[in-house]
């Protein structure tokens, strides 16, 4: 199947595209409108947010990358722009030095940006750069040499939804426009709950040394006692110019009020500790506090750890830097749908991955929609290696499916998600404060002290309650490392073997469950 068709399907009701002013901004974001866009023959579409002036292409300069550059700066030249190859220096640097240029090149992707050529001149402007028009340009001039060019998604997190009430900037919907708090859901009146403080009442998860390392792609790892630096927690560094998860108030520092999804990859961490106490977190920041990421950072990102995995799992490497699960609470949906043979930037590097025996759990998204949501939907196209799961959210009785949660034929199995209680950074206590406070007042009443109702921002006590499908994947992802346990296979090929056994098991009690259910 190609970009110019589609698999057959009933018509569908597709979820509202909504996407933070912040992320607009930063990111120069674009709506794909299927009823505006540039499109070729019977090319059927469906809306998708795109970083407006970049595409990633197949491959690094110098190897592979080069015919598929040439032939872009050829659509885009005569469009008036130029094309700027972008590589991840640092991480080609690094594969060079160890021998694993041809690795990264069959996994990797390179950003290349689209900047106004200057060959039209002042008396004729060129509007900032479509990258939708570029690449279906580049098609009708020569697909196959473009085969594998792909938009740069704006990424959501799967930890709200419709029905939640907040996105501010460009969207797409039935009769929506964009505006600022919309607070609707497509026939449903509730969604997942926002985050509230609660009180963990428990030890702490006992943890032995050696457990196995599950990397979690979100807004970072925020200061707890469960996650103190070392064996315990590794935090990789943030994209250039994102903030750390100090405080969680990086968008409205006029009020001060937490980030729509502060705290996000701190709770996601938590969840992994409880279901398997050993193992050890390894934070990869790619998402904002808006709750949105540039695709381009999270294929990055995940190409790092391709490489990282790769040194580790050669002979003479160090064992105790692989990766044994990933968990991914983000995602987008594909304006082709089902268009999975043009191996697009995260298909190919998050199979890349799994080749290594990385398993990989992604969240299937909160619009109570059955439309595929991506890297979820490519789950059952992974087929070689370690396996990839697509996780949607169950109810506390761990029977009902979350009436947010997505569904379909595309989902693979459901886990517990709604009324989660896990790790919030013990730094956050922004601006807003309780509806009632009174404060200790010794010479009028001396034996009453402060009092006051819960303050519905302050995490001093380190603990939350969240519900979305971002959380089933945490929670399935740390079951697949308890059952992976502390002493794993060197060999790719017995890791894969096991990792399957295990999701297998895993996938079956599950589906008993809602059976007995039904």
């Amino acid at each position: 199947m190609n970009h110019n068709e589609r698999p057959e399907r009933p018509t569908r009701q597709l979820p509202a595209t909504v996407l933070p002013a912040t992320a607009v901004r930063r990111l120069r974001a674009r709506l794909l409108d299927p009823s505006t866009a540039v499109r070729s023959g019977g090319q059927e579409l469906e809306p998708t947010a795109y970083v407006g002036d970049v595409l990633l292409v197949p491959g690094i300069p110098g190897r592979s990358a080069d015919r598929t550059v040439d032939t872009l700066e050829r659509a885009a030249r005569d469009l008036g722009y130029a094309v700027v190859p972008e590589p991840d220096e640092s991480l080609v640097g690094l594969a060079t030095e160890n021998e694993l240029l041809d690795s990264l090149d069959k996994v990797g992707h390179t950003a290349v940006r689209l900047v106004p050529s200057g060959e039209r001149g002042e008396r004729f402007p060129v509007a900032p750069a479509d990258a939708w028009e570029v690449l279906q340009t580049a098609r009708a001039l020569d697909g196959r040499a473009v085969a594998g060019v792909g938009l740069a998604h704006v990424m959501t997190a799967s930890g709200w939804g419709q029905g939640i009430g907040w996105g501010q900037g460009i969207g797409w919907g039935q009769g929506i426009g964009w505006g600022q708090g919309i607070g609707w859901g497509q026939g449903i009146g509730w969604g997942p709950s926002d985050r509230f403080p609660v009180v963990w009442s428990a030890p702490p998860p006992v943890r032995e040394e050696g457990g196995p390392v599950v990397a979690t792609l979100d807004t970072g790892l925020g200061q707890h006692d469960w996650f103190l630096e070392g064996d315990s927690a590794e935090r990789l560094p943030e994209p250039a110019g994102m903030p750390r998860e100090v405080d969680g108030v990086t968008i409205d520092l006029v009020n001060g009020q937490l980030d729509p999804l502060a705290g996000h990859g701190t709770f996601i961490a938590g969840v992994v500790r409880q279901h398997c106490p050993d193992a050890r977190i390894l934070s990869v920041p790619v998402m904002w506090g808006d709750g949105t990421a540039d695709e381009r950072d999270v294929v990055q990102a995940l190409a790092g750890l391709y490489v990282r995995q790769s040194l580790a799992m050669r002979s003479g490497g160090d064992p105790a830097q692989s990766i044994d699960v990933i968990t991914l609470s983000l995602g987008y949906r594909h304006e082709t749908p089902g268009a999975f043979d043009d191996e697009e930037a995260l298909f190919r590097v998050l199979r890349g991955l799994a080749e290594l025996g990385v398993t990989i759990v992604a969240a299937v998204g909160n619009d109570a929609s059955d439309v595929e949501f991506f890297p979820a939907a490519y789950a059952s196209h992974v087929t070689t290696g370690a396996p990839m799961v697509s996780v949607g959210a169950l109810n506390p009785d761990r029977r009902t499916v979350s009436v947010y949660s997505n569904t379909g034929p595309w989902v693979q199995t459901y886990a517990a998600a709604t009324s989660i209680v896990s790790t919030m950074p013990t730094t956050f206590n922004a601006s807003r404060r309780s509806e009632l406070l009174h404060q200790a007042n010794p010479g009028a009443l001396p034996a009453v002290p402060t009092r006051g109702a819960a303050d519905s921002d302050d995490y001093t006590g380190g603990f939350g309650l969240w519900s979305g499908t971002s959380f089933a994947a945490p929670a399935l992802a740390g079951d697949i490392a308890r059952g992976l346990g502390r002493e794993r296979p060197g060999d790719v090929d017995k890791r894969s073997e096991q990792a399957r056994e295990i999701v297998t098991a895993t996938l079956a009690a599950t589906a008993t469950s809602l059976r007995e259910e039904k």
